[in-house]
Protein backbone atom coordinates (compact mmCIF):
# COMPACT_ATOMS: atom_id res chain seq x y z
CA UNK A 1 0.00 0.00 0.00
CA UNK A 2 2.82 2.42 0.76
CA UNK A 3 6.34 2.96 -0.51
CA UNK A 4 9.05 5.10 1.06
CA UNK A 5 10.85 7.83 -0.81
CA UNK A 6 14.14 5.95 -0.55
CA UNK A 7 12.55 2.86 -2.08
CA UNK A 8 11.02 4.85 -4.94
CA UNK A 9 14.29 6.65 -5.70
CA UNK A 10 15.93 3.24 -6.06
CA UNK A 11 13.15 1.65 -8.12
CA UNK A 12 11.97 4.49 -10.35
CA UNK A 13 14.75 4.07 -12.98
CA UNK A 14 13.46 0.56 -13.72
CA UNK A 15 10.48 2.14 -15.48
CA UNK A 16 7.88 0.00 -13.71
CA UNK A 17 6.52 2.70 -11.41
CA UNK A 18 4.71 5.82 -12.60
CA UNK A 19 4.53 8.75 -10.17
CA UNK A 20 1.00 10.18 -10.13
CA UNK A 21 0.89 13.75 -8.83
CA UNK A 22 -2.53 14.41 -7.30
CA UNK A 23 -1.73 17.97 -6.23
CA UNK A 24 -3.18 20.96 -8.11
CA UNK A 25 -1.94 21.25 -11.69
CA UNK A 26 0.07 24.41 -10.91
CA UNK A 27 2.17 22.57 -8.31
CA UNK A 28 2.82 19.72 -10.77
CA UNK A 29 3.84 22.17 -13.48
CA UNK A 30 6.25 23.95 -11.16
CA UNK A 31 8.13 20.99 -9.67
CA UNK A 32 7.26 17.32 -9.49
CA UNK A 33 8.90 13.90 -9.45
CA UNK A 34 10.49 13.39 -12.89
CA UNK A 35 8.10 11.62 -15.25
CA UNK A 36 5.05 12.20 -13.05
CA UNK A 37 1.61 12.46 -14.62
CA UNK A 38 -1.05 14.75 -13.18
CA UNK A 39 -4.42 13.37 -12.05
CA UNK A 40 -7.09 15.30 -10.16
CA UNK A 41 -8.80 12.81 -7.85
CA UNK A 42 -9.84 15.34 -5.20
CA UNK A 43 -12.54 17.46 -6.85
CA UNK A 44 -14.78 14.53 -7.72
CA UNK A 45 -18.31 14.60 -6.26
CA UNK A 46 -20.54 11.56 -6.78
CA UNK A 47 -23.95 12.75 -8.05
CA UNK A 48 -25.76 10.28 -5.80
CA UNK A 49 -24.61 7.22 -3.86
CA UNK A 50 -27.00 4.81 -5.54
CA UNK A 51 -26.19 2.03 -7.98
CA UNK A 52 -26.20 4.33 -11.01
CA UNK A 53 -23.97 6.89 -9.32
CA UNK A 54 -21.53 4.28 -8.05
CA UNK A 55 -21.32 2.60 -11.46
CA UNK A 56 -20.68 5.95 -13.18
CA UNK A 57 -17.98 6.79 -10.64
CA UNK A 58 -16.18 3.51 -11.30
CA UNK A 59 -16.46 3.98 -15.07
CA UNK A 60 -15.02 7.48 -14.86
CA UNK A 61 -12.11 6.31 -12.72
CA UNK A 62 -11.29 3.44 -15.08
CA UNK A 63 -11.35 5.75 -18.10
CA UNK A 64 -8.94 8.17 -16.43
CA UNK A 65 -6.48 5.40 -15.58
CA UNK A 66 -6.75 4.00 -19.10
CA UNK A 67 -6.07 7.41 -20.65
CA UNK A 68 -2.91 7.69 -18.55
CA UNK A 69 -1.86 4.15 -19.43
CA UNK A 70 -1.85 3.00 -15.81
CA UNK A 71 -2.23 -0.63 -14.83
CA UNK A 72 -0.45 -3.86 -15.62
CA UNK A 73 3.27 -3.19 -15.85
CA UNK A 74 2.79 0.57 -15.25
CA UNK A 75 2.17 0.75 -11.51
CA UNK A 76 1.05 4.12 -10.15
CA UNK A 77 2.56 5.72 -7.08
CA UNK A 78 0.17 8.41 -5.85
CA UNK A 79 1.65 11.38 -4.05
CA UNK A 80 0.90 14.87 -2.75
CA UNK A 81 2.92 17.29 -0.57
CA UNK A 82 2.84 14.84 2.34
CA UNK A 83 0.58 11.89 2.97
CA UNK A 84 -2.78 13.57 3.41
CA UNK A 85 -6.34 13.35 2.11
CA UNK A 86 -5.66 13.07 -1.63
CA UNK A 87 -3.09 10.37 -2.46
CA UNK A 88 -4.99 7.64 -0.56
CA UNK A 89 -8.11 8.61 -2.50
CA UNK A 90 -6.19 8.06 -5.73
CA UNK A 91 -5.19 4.56 -4.64
CA UNK A 92 -8.77 3.79 -3.59
CA UNK A 93 -10.13 4.72 -7.02
CA UNK A 94 -7.44 2.53 -8.58
CA UNK A 95 -8.33 -0.47 -6.46
CA UNK A 96 -12.06 0.16 -6.90
CA UNK A 97 -11.79 -0.63 -10.60
CA UNK A 98 -9.86 -3.85 -9.99
CA UNK A 99 -6.35 -2.63 -10.80
CA UNK A 100 -3.59 -4.03 -8.63
CA UNK A 101 -0.25 -2.99 -7.21
CA UNK A 102 -0.86 0.75 -6.75
CA UNK A 103 1.02 2.52 -3.97
CA UNK A 104 1.02 5.69 -1.88
CA UNK A 105 4.32 7.57 -1.60
CA UNK A 106 4.46 7.89 2.18
CA UNK A 107 5.47 11.41 3.08
CA UNK A 108 4.76 12.70 -0.42
CA UNK A 109 7.05 14.89 -2.47
CA UNK A 110 8.45 16.45 0.70
CA UNK A 111 9.84 13.06 1.71
CA UNK A 112 11.10 12.57 -1.86
CA UNK A 113 13.08 15.82 -1.73
CA UNK A 114 14.32 15.13 1.80
CA UNK A 115 15.68 11.78 0.58
CA UNK A 116 17.62 13.51 -2.21
CA UNK A 117 15.16 12.99 -5.04
CA UNK A 118 15.36 15.40 -7.93
CA UNK A 119 12.39 17.34 -9.30
CA UNK A 120 11.36 18.56 -12.73
CA UNK A 121 8.54 20.52 -14.29
CA UNK A 122 5.39 18.55 -15.06
CA UNK A 123 5.02 17.89 -18.78
CA UNK A 124 1.96 16.86 -20.76
CA UNK A 125 -1.76 17.16 -20.21
CA UNK A 126 -3.35 16.80 -16.78
CA UNK A 127 -6.28 14.43 -16.33
CA UNK A 128 -9.21 14.24 -13.95
CA UNK A 129 -11.61 11.62 -12.60
CA UNK A 130 -15.17 12.53 -13.55
CA UNK A 131 -18.52 10.77 -13.72
CA UNK A 132 -19.06 8.65 -16.85
CA UNK A 133 -22.06 7.15 -18.60
CA UNK A 134 -20.03 4.25 -20.01
CA UNK A 135 -21.64 0.89 -19.29
CA UNK A 136 -20.13 -2.51 -18.61
CA UNK A 137 -17.13 -1.45 -16.50
CA UNK A 138 -16.31 -4.12 -13.92
CA UNK A 139 -15.36 -2.93 -10.45
CA UNK A 140 -15.26 -3.96 -6.80
CA UNK A 141 -18.70 -2.96 -5.56
CA UNK A 142 -17.78 -4.27 -2.11
CA UNK A 143 -15.38 -1.35 -1.61
CA UNK A 144 -18.07 1.32 -1.73
CA UNK A 145 -21.20 1.92 0.35
CA UNK A 146 -24.44 3.32 -1.01
CA UNK A 147 -26.69 5.59 1.03
CA UNK A 148 -28.97 2.60 1.59
CA UNK A 149 -26.01 0.55 2.82
CA UNK A 150 -25.26 3.25 5.39
CA UNK A 151 -28.87 3.71 6.44
CA UNK A 152 -29.24 -0.04 6.99
CA UNK A 153 -25.75 -0.71 8.36
CA UNK A 154 -27.05 -2.29 11.56
CA UNK A 155 -28.76 -5.02 9.57
CA UNK A 156 -25.36 -6.47 8.64
CA UNK A 157 -23.46 -5.46 11.74
CA UNK A 158 -21.35 -2.71 10.15
CA UNK A 159 -19.73 0.20 11.94
CA UNK A 160 -20.09 3.76 10.63
CA UNK A 161 -16.81 5.65 11.09
CA UNK A 162 -16.78 9.46 10.90
CA UNK A 163 -13.26 10.83 10.35
CA UNK A 164 -14.03 14.55 10.08
CA UNK A 165 -12.99 17.15 12.63
CA UNK A 166 -14.70 16.93 16.01
CA UNK A 167 -16.51 20.21 15.33
CA UNK A 168 -18.02 18.68 12.18
CA UNK A 169 -18.87 15.48 14.01
CA UNK A 170 -20.66 17.33 16.82
CA UNK A 171 -22.33 19.78 14.45
CA UNK A 172 -20.81 23.04 15.69
CA UNK A 173 -19.32 23.56 12.22
CA UNK A 174 -20.40 22.53 8.75
CA UNK A 175 -19.19 23.37 5.27
CA UNK A 176 -21.24 25.94 3.40
CA UNK A 177 -22.10 23.39 0.71
CA UNK A 178 -23.73 21.07 3.27
CA UNK A 179 -27.42 21.61 3.95
CA UNK A 180 -27.27 20.59 7.63
CA UNK A 181 -24.69 20.18 10.38
CA UNK A 182 -24.29 16.98 12.35
CA UNK A 183 -23.38 13.35 11.82
CA UNK A 184 -24.85 10.05 10.72
CA UNK A 185 -26.52 8.40 13.74
CA UNK A 186 -24.48 5.82 15.65
CA UNK A 187 -21.19 6.94 14.10
CA UNK A 188 -17.89 6.08 15.70
CA UNK A 189 -15.31 8.86 15.61
CA UNK A 190 -11.60 9.57 15.19
CA UNK A 191 -10.06 12.43 13.23
CA UNK A 192 -8.39 11.17 10.05
CA UNK A 193 -5.16 13.03 10.80
CA UNK A 194 -4.77 10.92 13.93
CA UNK A 195 -3.55 8.02 11.76
CA UNK A 196 -0.74 10.27 10.45
CA UNK A 197 2.36 11.71 12.05
CA UNK A 198 4.84 14.12 10.48
CA UNK A 199 3.16 13.71 7.09
CA UNK A 200 3.37 9.90 7.05
CA UNK A 201 1.26 7.01 8.27
CA UNK A 202 1.76 6.04 11.89
CA UNK A 203 3.02 2.51 12.68
CA UNK A 204 0.34 -0.15 12.39
CA UNK A 205 0.12 -0.80 16.13
CA UNK A 206 -0.51 2.89 16.88
CA UNK A 207 -3.29 3.01 14.29
CA UNK A 208 -4.85 -0.13 15.74
CA UNK A 209 -4.90 1.54 19.18
CA UNK A 210 -6.65 4.58 17.72
CA UNK A 211 -9.22 2.34 16.04
CA UNK A 212 -9.85 0.36 19.22
CA UNK A 213 -10.23 3.57 21.22
CA UNK A 214 -12.90 4.59 18.70
CA UNK A 215 -14.75 1.35 19.41
CA UNK A 216 -13.88 -0.40 16.16
CA UNK A 217 -13.09 -4.08 15.73
CA UNK A 218 -11.52 -5.81 12.70
CA UNK A 219 -14.09 -8.59 12.73
CA UNK A 220 -16.87 -6.28 11.53
CA UNK A 221 -17.34 -4.24 8.38
CA UNK A 222 -16.40 -0.57 8.66
CA UNK A 223 -17.88 2.17 6.46
CA UNK A 224 -15.76 5.33 6.55
CA UNK A 225 -17.08 8.78 5.68
CA UNK A 226 -16.10 12.43 5.90
CA UNK A 227 -17.27 15.48 3.95
CA UNK A 228 -17.08 14.03 0.45
CA UNK A 229 -15.01 10.86 0.66
CA UNK A 230 -11.38 12.02 0.56
CA UNK A 231 -10.38 11.96 4.22
CA UNK A 232 -12.30 8.70 4.45
CA UNK A 233 -9.75 7.08 2.12
CA UNK A 234 -6.85 8.19 4.31
CA UNK A 235 -8.51 6.56 7.30
CA UNK A 236 -9.37 3.45 5.29
CA UNK A 237 -5.74 2.76 4.35
CA UNK A 238 -4.63 3.50 7.87
CA UNK A 239 -7.03 0.83 9.09
CA UNK A 240 -5.84 -1.49 6.35
CA UNK A 241 -2.23 -1.04 7.47
CA UNK A 242 -3.39 -1.95 10.98
CA UNK A 243 -4.90 -5.24 9.83
CA UNK A 244 -8.51 -4.26 9.17
CA UNK A 245 -9.81 -5.60 5.87
CA UNK A 246 -13.62 -5.26 5.81
CA UNK A 247 -13.60 -1.66 4.67
CA UNK A 248 -15.82 0.54 2.52
CA UNK A 249 -16.14 4.25 1.75
CA UNK A 250 -19.41 6.15 1.66
CA UNK A 251 -18.26 8.51 -1.09
CA UNK A 252 -21.26 10.81 -0.88
CA UNK A 253 -20.38 11.28 2.80
CA UNK A 254 -21.85 14.12 4.85
CA UNK A 255 -22.32 16.38 1.83
CA UNK A 256 -24.85 13.95 0.37
CA UNK A 257 -26.40 12.77 3.62
CA UNK A 258 -27.03 16.30 4.90
CA UNK A 259 -28.74 17.24 1.66
CA UNK A 260 -31.48 14.63 2.05
CA UNK A 261 -33.91 15.90 4.70
CA UNK A 262 -35.46 12.43 4.96
CA UNK A 263 -32.26 10.99 6.45
CA UNK A 264 -31.72 11.09 10.24
CA UNK A 265 -28.91 13.06 11.88
CA UNK A 266 -27.40 13.54 15.30
CA UNK A 267 -25.93 16.72 16.77
CA UNK A 268 -23.93 17.18 19.95
CA UNK A 269 -21.45 15.05 21.89
CA UNK A 270 -21.22 11.44 20.83
CA UNK A 271 -23.52 8.83 22.23
CA UNK A 272 -22.17 5.44 23.27
CA UNK A 273 -21.84 3.25 20.17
Amino acid sequence: MIITAAELIKLLPEGKYVPVDVRPEAAWREATIPGAVSLNVYDYFIPESNEAGITGMAAGAREAFDRLGLGGDRIPVFFEEQTGMISPRGLWFYELVGLKGGLILDGGIQAWKAAGGETASGIGLPDVIAQSETKGISFHRELVASTDDVLNHADHGAYIFDVRRKTEFEGTFHHACCARPGRIPHSHFAFYEDVLKDGKYRPAEEIRQIAEAAGLSPDREIITYCHRGARAATALYGLKLAGFDKLKIYVGSWHEWAGNAALPIEIGPAEEV
